[in-house]
């Protein structure tokens, strides 16, 4: 059995994130899950090509790194937006167009970690 590494279980969104690559070029994508380690992002073949060149998430030996604007909801329907760095640490292709590009925060700008950490949180006490 292989113990959870979270310290908080992923939870399911379905928000609007922009993922902006090494390149500076803008990729708006949908955020599917959230944690307090990570994210998941579902885009087409096209934007993970852009993300992540050909599929591959290691560049020069070292994971691709991003930045990401998440906008997210409170239970209150208050907005929250997510800035943060990331690196890459997986790309899937769930189907002949379809992909799931897996983030691990970086950093977190401003108190936005301590919002999600709450965000996720709350969705845990709902669900």
């Amino acid at each position: 059995m292989v113990a959870e590494r979270r310290l908080y279980q992923r939870i399911p969104v379905q928000a609007s994130a922009v993922v902006t690559n090494g390149d500076g070029v803008r990729i708006q994508v949908i955020a599917v899950d959230v944690s307090s380690d990570g994210l998941g992002v579902e885009c087409n073949i096209r934007q993970r090509n852009m993300i992540t060149p050909g599929g591959s998430f290691v560049r020069d030996g070292k994971p691709v790194s991003v930045s990401v604007d998440l906008s997210l909801f409170d239970e209150d329907g208050q907005p929250a937006k997510i800035v943060a760095r990331c690196h890459v640490v997986f790309s899937r292709r769930m189907s002949s167009d379809q992909c799931k590009i897996g983030l691990r925060y970086v950093d977190i700008e401003g108190d936005g970690h301590r919002w999600l950490v709450r965000f996720i949180e709350a969705r845990l006490l709902s669900g």
